[in-house]
């Protein structure tokens, strides 16, 4: 069984939930969502782990969703290098330390804080995808959190400017609301005119909705 971080747990026998924790904590991970970054960067690391995927995924990260203050909401450079990606050169004067390209075996991510571009831009097959992501809860809470957030992510993906083959994604965290959402939305007729796929991004890795 995977323990949604990378990490494997046998059982959820005692102490498997403090391994669990500790792994998030290693990784600077909250334990009950799931930051925007942390979703655009998993699903890029998907997108490149296909068999017909090009060498290079870009990622749009806004720095609102890395620091408020002196408040780090999510550490990019400890996120990467914890899962086996290595910065490859110095950001330009002026850029956030954290931008730049990072690389895994032959293949790369390039992280930036452009507006204006899907937070995830990578090609399968030659075909180009480019995907909103979303920040989300990992549990059910009061509220209708998740409704707003998906609900935002779609219309941002209606915005895009894009060509005729292009591939378009709403993406969101593996958790219980989020999949019901998911799975009701996906049959929505506009939704599926829109051609938009609604992709669910868990902390192991997995992609769900994303059929290329």
């Amino acid at each position: 069984m995977n323990d949604g971080s990378g990490g494997e747990v046998a059982s959820r026998r005692p102490g498997s939930e403090i391994m669990r924790n500790q792994v998030l904590l290693d990784l600077g991970l909250p334990g009950d969502r799931m930051p925007e970054a942390e979703v655009a960067l998993r699903l890029a690391e998907f997108i490149l782990s296909l068999p017909a995927s090009g060498a290079m995924a870009s990622v749009a990260i806004d720095g609102a969703s890395i620091k408020v203050g002196d408040g780090v909401i999510f550490d990019i450079s400890h996120f990467m290098a914890a899962t086996g990606w290595e910065q490859t050169k110095e950001p330009q004067t002026g850029r956030n330390a954290w931008t730049g390209a990072y690389r895994r075996g032959d293949k790369t991510i390039r992280v930036h804080s452009r507006p204006g571009e899907g937070n995830v831009v990578a090609t399968v097959d030659g075909r180009r995808i480019i995907a909103k992501c979303s920040k989300g809860p990992l549990a059910r809470k009061p509220g209708r959190a998740e409704h707003s957030l998906l609900t935002v992510a779609l219309a941002e993906a209606l915005l895009f400017e894009i060509a005729a083959d292009d591939i378009v994604v709403a993406a969101v965290p593996d958790a219980p609301v989020f999949r019901t959402l998911a799975e009701t939305w996906r049959r929505r007729p506009l939704v599926r005119r829109a051609g938009i796929r609604i992709a669910l991004v868990a902390r192991d890795g997995a992609v769900v909705g994303l059929a290329l």
